[in-house]
């Protein structure tokens, strides 16, 4: 049987046919148009599936030593202007989360997480500035983050079961 012997066998005439038909070719026309959007994929197109939810700040550092310089950095400025005290307090805020996506173990990460909030503690009782004690604290804090980067391993263990 021909596709023109089915479409006259299923009397496409009647109008309830045509509706059905005019509706299906309605939605093979649009269908491509819903999909895609109206946008061109230059303007949206996303490197990753999490480029769009958050704003990278300009001073997070690419690793634990990276976060010790940039804490150094900062402190050697003469003026603690508002930005410069602001980035530090970021940069104090993430040293647990950077430390936590090394390979670092627990051992080694947990005094670096009671430094941070410690320190995270200090700075918000004063918030104007960076006293000659905090400005100490965090120079201690960039000496154990130092020392802790060098207990990261290079490589995860392998653990395989044992066959006996």
């Amino acid at each position: 049987m021909s596709f023109r012997t089915s479409l006259t066998r299923m009397n496409i005439a009647s109008p309830g046919r045509r509706l059905v038909f005019a509706s299906l070719a309605f939605l093979n026309l649009t269908t491509p148009i819903l999909i895609t959007g109206c946008s061109s994929d230059e303007e949206t197109a996303k490197t990753s599936h999490f480029e769009h939810d958050h704003i990278i700040a300009d001073h997070w550092p690419d690793d634990l030593l990276d976060l010790s310089v940039k804490i150094r950095d900062r402190l050697s400025s003469p003026e603690t202007t508002e930005q410069t005290r602001s980035e530090i307090d970021d940069l104090v805020s993430w040293t647990a989360e950077i430390a936590a996506d090394t390979n670092l173990p627990e051992q080694d990460w947990e005094p670096l997480y009671h430094a941070s909030e410690s320190m995270i503690a200090n700075l918000r009782r004063d918030p104007s500035n960076l006293s000659d004690s905090n400005r100490m604290q965090l120079e201690s804090l960039c000496d154990l983050i130092e020392v802790s980067s060098t207990k990261i391993p290079d490589q995860l263990p392998i653990f395989v079961k044992d066959e006996s």
